[in-house]
């Protein structure tokens, strides 16, 4: 059976901490968006060999048609823009001349924005680097994939930014937040055509959690850095909802606003996404890839 796919990574390192390091990096391991460069580059030859690496043109036009190829066949996205990306992650693409698309952060590209998440995962890390810790080992688990991550994504940036600032009163953190790097603008400028730049919003705040006027104009202004930067690009405007997460329910607010904004494609990402092909072209799913080789053998599921 046939089938396309597109699948969502983040970042890759040489050598990545432990889930259980305490460290910014650990908690990007346990939340299964950061991955060692040898599991990375196994992914890569066994996607090569079992299944068609498409690029974006390519898949645009099996979405619009509803063509099958004559192989199973996947397309490789990046989401955030971390420095990890044009280190470690183009240059292992480029060895096997594999295209991609990369759904860069505004804000911490553009000016060193620490993403809300990354501001949590600093303040658990000094925490748990402290000698009498204030939370204990489940309390930092809610905050990474329990509820006080779930308050979190669904409050607005205002109630997320006073949340933020009591955790991190509370565990003593003053010192600025130390967290992994993006790219520079520059860096995003110079990577190969092989790579298509999309938006991924301005901080990383769920948009369904945005005024419609603040949304539209992170829409509006996201959409617009991107052709800056790649003014030759075209495929159009393409989106990666922050979070994987378009409307909530049976909300049209953000929806709305992506067709309003002029978005031609937006990708969500879930851990079971299936096929692409034919897929409403303001909700394509991705699927969220995670550690090791198993999740490759079950993508036609």
């Amino acid at each position: 059976m046939s089938w396309t796919l597109a699948l969502c990574y983040h970042r890759v390192l040489p050598t990545p901490p432990s889930a259980d390091a305490g460290s910014v990096n650990a908690f990007h391991v346990q939340r299964n968006i950061l991955l060692g460069l040898d599991d990375f580059l196994a992914q890569l030859d066994a996607l090569l060999d079992r299944y068609e690496v498409l690029d974006a043109a390519t898949f645009v036009r099996r979405l619009d048609a509803g063509q099958k190829g004559a192989r199973p066949s996947v397309m490789l996205t990046f989401d955030d823009g971390y420095a990890d990306f044009a280190e470690f992650i183009v240059p292992a693409l480029e060895a096997r001349g594999l295209p991609c698309v990369l759904f860069a952060s505004m804000a911490p590209i553009q000016s060193g924005f620490v993403t809300p998440s990354d501001r949590v995962y600093a303040a658990l890390t000094h925490d748990a680097r402290a000698a009498n810790p204030v939370l204990s080992g489940l309390q930092r688990e809610s905050w990474v994939s329990g509820d006080r991550k779930h308050e979190l994504l669904t409050v607005g940036p205002e109630a997320q930014d006073r949340i933020i600032a009591k955790l991190e009163a509370e565990v003593g953190v003053a010192e600025p937040p130390i967290v992994p790097r993006h790219m520079s603008e520059e860096q995003l400028r110079r990577l190969p055509d092989s790579v298509v730049i999309g938006a991924h919003g301005m901080f990383h705040h769920e948009f369904a959690s945005l005024p419609k006027q603040r949304l539209q104009d992170e829409l509006k202004a996201t959409l617009q850095w991107v052709r800056c930067l790649r003014p030759h690009q075209s495929l159009g405007n393409w989106l990666a909802y922050p979070n994987g997460k378009s409307d909530r329910g049976a909300g049209t607010l953000v929806r709305n606003a992506a067709v309003e904004a002029g978005v031609d494609l937006a990708f969500l990402a879930d851990t079971k996404a299936l096929s692409s092909t034919g897929s409403e072209r303001l909700s394509i799913p991705r699927r969220f890839v995670s550690s090791g080789l198993e999740w490759i053998d079950s993508l036609g599921e």
